[in-house]
């Protein structure tokens, strides 16, 4: 009886076997301890929570979970594990396999709800507010970098702002959350933290402006992030309480897990 099932139906009795016994995005609730901050397929799964409310996009979920475990990058510095870089800067490709319009400005790092998100550096934060594509954003001026540039720093796609607007704040406060939900366009249906470090801020009176409509005015010349990390070029650095970081330098913007 199976040969002659009908094609679409065969198609759909395939689909009920791969999808029934979970949702889509396994259920995003708090991760347990025995999940690593660089654990890529889960952190994948946590980060595509959207599809959980949007049953009609199978297809599209499969599509960027496998692109999300395939392409999200593991830069945990010996002894550390963070959070997994899926469109890293200069990439031309978006956190949903899309191609983008530019070459990517900042790095868009995945996680769980929730989490903890902490300043790059000592700073004043210039803004918090909730764009109408990028969703609750902090700009934060983290002064001049370690080669006397402005490192004016967009932490994009936020969820509880915990900082208010001129705070002075210190390398390692938490100055925000992951959100929940994944509510704004700009976040392409997939949770993750944009960071990006402009050095001409765009202030309130001047958003509608040409060049100066999401925050800073050099949106297509940002410096590098990985150009800044303390313990040198393309060495994520994590922060630590008790240990001294070199003034124009970043740390990463979630906390490490320990491995040791």
């Amino acid at each position: 009886m199976i040969r002659f099932l009908n094609p679409f139906l065969s198609i759909f009795i395939t689909s009920m076997v791969i999808f029934s016994g979970e949702s889509f995005a396994s259920k995003d609730s708090d991760p347990p301890i025995d999940i690593r901050n660089n654990d890529i397929p889960a952190q994948c799964k946590r980060a595509l929570i959207w599809y959980d409310d949007h049953p009609g996009y199978k297809g599209e979920y499969v599509r960027v979970l496998e692109y999300c475990k395939k392409y999200a990058k593991d830069k945990s510095p010996t002894g550390f594990e963070t959070n997994p870089i899926l469109s890293d800067f200069g990439s031309m490709n978006g956190v949903n396999t899309r191609p983008r319009d530019h070459i990517h400005q900042g790095i868009d790092i995945i996680g769980p709800k929730n989490q903890p998100i902490i300043a790059i550096a000592d700073g004043k934060v210039l803004e918090t507010t909730v764009e109408d594509c990028w969703g609750a954003t902090v700009i934060i001026d983290h002064g001049a970098s370690k080669d006397g540039k402005n490192m004016i720093a967009i932490y994009g796609h936020v969820g509880n702002f915990l900082v208010e607007e001129n705070q002075i704040v210190k390398r390692g406060d938490i100055i925000a959350k992951l959100p929940e939900k994944v509510k704004y366009r700009c976040m392409a249906r997939v949770r993750h933290l944009h960071l990006q470090i402009g050095q001409q801020y765009c202030k309130k009176e001047e958003k509608d402006n040409w060049g100066c409509k999401y925050f800073i005015k050099d949106f297509y010349m940002s410096l590098n992030p990985h150009d800044y990390w303390a313990d040198g070029a393309n060495k994520v650095t994590c922060f630590e309480r008790n240990k001294v970081f070199e003034k124009g330098t970043i740390t990463y913007p979630f906390p490490c897990n320990k491995t040791n």
